[in-house]
């Protein structure tokens, strides 16, 4: 079982992501939590998802593996859920790895669920990152946000 990184100020970054998508929240989350649903949607379009589990509870693992369409390379994510508030809150461990031997080392991501009415802002704050890491992990996560849009927006 890995351990997240022991970081000091000088050495983790933690980046912010927010996006106001045109669902309700209930539908936002299950996007997110239900594998069907995270199928369509998952990293992108420029993936293919290749495989998907989660076991949503307090805990509970996940893990994905996706392909990129252009490079042909394989990433796989997993980690372990640390908190679930239905509708509204995950908490989880994060950890990349890759077929050409990237290993980014566990770090950690909460994803807030906030209702706006018919809408939901999505904030993900993705914790303890490689300082260099920030700027990419900040791309990929737009990405995700702009395909969870087309998943819940009917784009």
């Amino acid at each position: 079982m890995s351990t997240l990184k022991s970081t000091g100020p000088e050495a983790a970054v933690v980046c912010v992501v927010r996006r106001e998508l045109p669902a309700k929240a209930d539908a936002v989350y299950r996007a997110w939590t239900d594998s069907a649903q995270l199928r369509r949607w998952s990293w992108g379009a420029a993936y293919d998802t290749r495989s998907v589990e989660q076991d949503c509870r307090e805990g509970g693992a996940w893990r994905q593996h996706i392909r990129d369409k252009k490079s042909g390379e394989n990433w796989y994510f997993d980690g372990v859920f640390r908190e679930v508030v239905p509708g509204r809150r995950l908490v989880h461990t994060f950890h990349f790895r890759s077929d050409r031997g990237a290993d980014e080392g566990p770090s950690l991501v909460a994803i807030d669920f906030v209702p706006k009415g018919e809408r939901t802002e999505v904030v993900i704050t993705h914790s303890q990152l490689l300082p260099e890491k920030k700027q990419g992990t900040e791309a990929g996560w737009n990405e995700v946000l702009e395909a969870v849009e087309r998943c819940v927006g009917g784009k």
